[in-house]
């Protein structure tokens, strides 16, 4: 009896020592395990990747949220000139899939347009040029700018179109922009029309062109974009734009090197509210002026 009551003892002993493992251990254990293993599976679907190529091919089969989100992503990695694979065949699947793209989310086809436009490569010219006869403003948009950071000569036409006739005035702003990019001085006589555009963003951007490209008939509106009283009159155009613009203006300026500039600048190194504007102003100043503060 009492070696009966003993067996018994022990073997309620070990189902508790074997609960207590379970309970404290081997659950633990297990739970941790699997928690790894999603860890480590939530990683692998979630994986970033700089590589272009795999981002290519992301667009070309992902879900219809990594497709745009992949384009956007490779014309990120394009900022770096050293991550832009430049092998034809790579070239050419991302014509074919910008072709393609015009059935897939606009999002898609714009971030694809402006990844190609950050390769600065003109072999992207015919394709882009396509582009901007989008009936997506965003694609369409997209495409405007991208022809301009290639510089594609051949989109001249349409651009010089969009800027006559388009209703949106981003549009005509980003084919503005363009056509200065391109710098083909058959626009000089459109951009000198616009100096007198009814919008002021156009007269801006159409100064700046022209200044890029060597031309001094906007050197009025590059004097009045020095002057920050002048830009405070546009209530619409916030702390940040003023700023840009400002340093835009400061830019053209040492490629112009007129004289009217001079005064403003030295306002602006003297006294500016922006330690950035007043640091390029101060530069411009000694290396296209000589004046030394």
């Amino acid at each position: 009896m009492y070696n009966n009551t003993a067996i018994e003892n022990q073997k309620n002993e070990s189902s508790r020592i074997y609960t207590l493992f379970y309970s404290f251990f081997l659950i633990p254990f297990m739970i941790a395990i699997f928690g790894a293993l999603f860890f480590l599976l939530f990683r692998f679907v979630t994986f970033e990747t700089n590589d272009a190529s795999a981002l290519l091919n992301q667009v070309k089969v992902g879900s219809a949220s990594k497709r745009w989100q992949s384009a956007f992503e490779l014309a990120k990695v394009f900022n770096n000139p050293d991550r832009i694979p430049p092998d034809a065949s790579f070239k050419n699947q991302m014509v074919s899939i910008y072709n393609h793209s015009i059935h897939d989310d606009p999002l898609v086809r714009a971030y694809l347009a402006l990844a190609m436009g950050m390769t600065r490569d003109e072999f992207y010219s015919d394709v882009l040029l396509k582009g901007l006869n989008d009936e997506n403003l965003e694609s369409r948009l997209a495409a405007v700018q991208a022809v301009g950071m290639i510089g594609a000569h051949n989109a001249e036409k349409r651009l010089k179109q969009i800027v006559k006739n388009s209703d949106y005035l981003n549009e005509r702003l980003a084919a503005t922009i363009s056509l200065g990019l391109i710098g083909d001085k058959n626009s000089v006589p459109l951009l000198r029309d616009l100096l007198d555009d009814e919008e002021p963003n156009i007269q801006w951007d159409a100064a700046v062109a022209l200044a890029k490209m060597g031309d001094a008939s906007g050197a009025f509106i590059i004097e009045s974009l020095l002057d920050r009283q002048y830009l405070n009159a546009f209530p619409q155009v916030d702390e940040a734009e003023k700023h840009q613009a400002i340093l835009v203006a400061i830019e053209v300026s040492s490629m112009l090197k007129d004289d009217r500039f001079e005064t403003k600048l030295i306002a602006l190194a003297e006294s500016d509210q922006n330690l950035k504007v007043r640091n390029a102003a101060i530069k411009t100043l000694e290396t296209s002026y000589d004046r030394i503060l």
